[in-house]
């Protein structure tokens, strides 16, 4: 198994909320803001897998990029709902 807690996890939601504010703190020691995230609970974290990003942002990222590649290619961001060439992309747009 690995550590991609969601926010509202049923099986038990005081860690989900806790798995949450850890990547909260993370994001905001990220951006120079105040934090209680330390080096150290980054390591303890990453030495179990923690992951800093659930896949629904890791999915959006990777969406972004080949909305950036299609406009690149083609001149624009409509992409058809169907596409041949990425179906995923032209769902998500």
């Amino acid at each position: 198994g690995g550590c991609s807690v969601p926010k509202e996890w049923s099986g038990n939601k005081q860690l989900g909320r806790w798995v949450s504010k850890q990547r909260s703190h993370y994001r905001s020691l990220q951006q120079g803001k105040e934090s209680s995230m330390t080096e150290e609970r980054i390591a303890k974290l990453e030495s179990i897998g923690f992951e800093w990003a659930l896949a629904s942002s890791l999915d959006w990222d990777r969406r972004f990029n080949e909305l950036k590649q299609y406009k690149a290619d083609y001149g624009g961001c409509s992409v058809p709902k169907e596409w041949s060439g990425n179906k995923q992309l032209g769902r998500w747009v």
